[in-house]
């Protein structure tokens, strides 16, 4: 019998973490014992930082390439969002890459690529969540309201994508989005949406966000959805607890440990 109902699954920073993105997606009941995609209609999101630190990055790609085919099969969807990681492959700097070069320069092809087809994303919005590796300032939201009538979620995601793909094209990376902050010894005080640290982020807020925000990036202890600043931070740290977000069709956010 199909399923009626769908839900949304949001993963945090994997970086290389294969087991552990298994068990998350098993008990999330998006994928069955073989790896494959059994979740019909669901949705999952994943929201960048796949590479690098833990053993099995290319596993992890491997798998989330097979996993956003079989979905789309299904009518579901894995939205793959690009962290700062895979942003830095991109633009051809591979300090903080851990791949062998010539895996690392094949890596930076097979993303550029999965850019320009839409299967690798800066931005999504669902019920009103605006997903990014790191989350978007006051400032940049300030930019953003320039274009927009409606800065809403949706919006803001067709915007931010439209932006990214269209830099990743022309191979130009002087939009505010790409800021690198202070914090992480960059020229600028807030950085954009791979870049951010979550205390910059807050700051930036006096008020609380005026748009949901989830996000990864800065590991925190535990996932908090926080209704005083609408934000839910999901990097937890693969590699030392489990746990991931699910959005149920209402849009009501819950936080799943295992």
């Amino acid at each position: 019998m199909q399923k009626t109902t769908r839900k949304l699954i949001a993963v945090g920073d994997v970086h290389g973490q294969f087991e552990g993105l298994v068990a998350i997606l098993r008990h999330a009941k998006l994928i069955d014992s073989a790896h494959n995609w059994c979740a019909g209609r669901d949705r999952l999101v994943q929201i960048g930082d796949i590479l690098d630190r833990g053993p099995f990055s290319l596993k992890v790609d491997a798998l989330l390439d097979k996993l956003q085919a079989q979905a789309q099969g299904e009518g579901g969807d894995v939205i793959r969002l690009v962290g700062n990681h895979e942003l830095e492959l991109m633009m051809e700097n591979y300090l903080i890459c851990e791949l062998q070069r010539e895996q690392a320069m094949q890596m930076r092809e097979k993303l550029i690529g999965q850019v320009l087809a839409s299967q690798l994303k800066a931005a999504y919005a669902y019920k009103g969540f605006l997903f990014t590796h790191a989350g978007v300032t006051r400032k940049l939201l300030r930019i953003f309201k320039l274009q927009l009538d409606d800065p809403n979620a949706a919006n803001l995601a067709i915007l931010i994508n439209l932006i990214f793909k269209e830099s990743i094209k022309h191979a130009f990376f002087k939009h505010p989005i790409f800021n690198i902050s202070i914090s992480r010894k960059g020229p600028d005080r807030f950085g954009g949406i791979f870049w951010e640290d979550l205390e910059d982020l807050i700051s930036s807020y006096p008020q609380g966000s005026p748009v949901w925000q989830v996000f990864g990036h800065t590991p925190v202890e535990t996932m908090v959805v926080d209704r005083v600043m609408n934000m839910i931070a999901l990097d937890v740290g693969m590699h030392q607890k489990l746990q991931y977000l699910e959005i149920n069709e209402q849009g009501v956010p819950t936080v799943v440990s295992l």
